[in-house]
């Protein structure tokens, strides 16, 4: 018996598949980078706009502290206010206004964002009365800070040399001011009362007149104590022989006239 393999049918066999190409559908692209360079430049303008034209950065309260002077008081507040706050600089607006009213002696500036300024001021303080060709206020380190006219109710210290003064000068040193009231107060706890005082060449001789119209001669560069010490045992035992002046300048001897 003899089996015949059947053919296979050319037809029925499944085709291979070469290549398959899928149809993609075309878009219009957009480009969208001119629309974020406009962004940018709105966002930039906007912050130019609120920074240097706007009234939100500018100064509208003004806040002082420690100023006395109603002067003072109304230049900072009208200088200050309308001012941008971001490009205001401290030190330089510092500098003006110790120029322009020297009785400031410290001040410092606190900046409130966005529109409040706070100055914190301490004015000098007077400790004595400099008279040479006209009187000027001195502060505890010696500076000529405001011209006044001569006091009638204050001892003041003529400078006979007739130097002229001018406000913002230094006119003494610290250790002179220091020597000079205290040796007021020490003629004070001695009964002695002063009505003026006067330095000729140099600070370093010092005159005190009494209000008996004698004169005390001191040298500030030497020992107030020793100098007081020697005044005080004159005037103990020979108080009636002072007509003029006693001069305690140099040390262990007494010059009474």
């Amino acid at each position: 018996m003899v089996l015949r393999r059947n053919k296979p049918n050319q037809f029925s066999r499944r085709p291979e598949i070469i290549d398959r190409t899928e149809k993609r559908q075309s878009h219009n692209a957009v480009n969208l980078r001119p629309l974020k360079y406009i962004y940018y430049f709105i966002l930039a303008g906007a912050i130019v706009y609120v920074v240097f034209f706007s009234s939100i950065f500018k100064i509208k309260t003004v806040e002082t502290e420690g100023v006395k002077s109603v002067e003072i008081a109304d230049y900072i507040n009208i200088s200050l206010t309308g001012r941008n706050i971001l490009f205001f600089m401290p030190g330089k607006y510092l500098g003006e206004l110790s120029k322009k009213f020297p009785v400031l002696s410290e001040a410092r500036i606190v900046r409130g964002l966005p529109s409040t300024i706070k100055i914190v001021l301490s004015e000098r303080k007077q400790v004595l009365v400099w008279c040479s060709t006209s009187c000027v206020e001195v502060d505890s380190f010696g500076f000529a800070y405001q011209e006044v006219p001569r006091p009638t109710d204050k001892i003041v210290l003529d400078d006979k040399t007739g130097v002229p003064v001018k406000v913002g000068d230094r006119v003494v040193s610290t250790q002179f001011i220091s020597f000079y009231l205290s040796t007021l107060e020490e003629l004070d706890k001695m009964n002695i009362k002063i009505i003026e005082t006067r330095v000729d060449e140099t600070t370093f001789k010092v005159n005190f007149k009494t209000s008996e119209n004698w004169e005390i001669i001191i040298d500030s560069s030497e020992s107030q104590k020793n100098q007081l010490s020697a005044l005080k045992q004159v005037l103990e035992t020979n108080r009636a022989d002072v007509k003029e002046y006693v001069d305690v300048r140099v040390p262990g001897t007494v010059f009474v006239k």
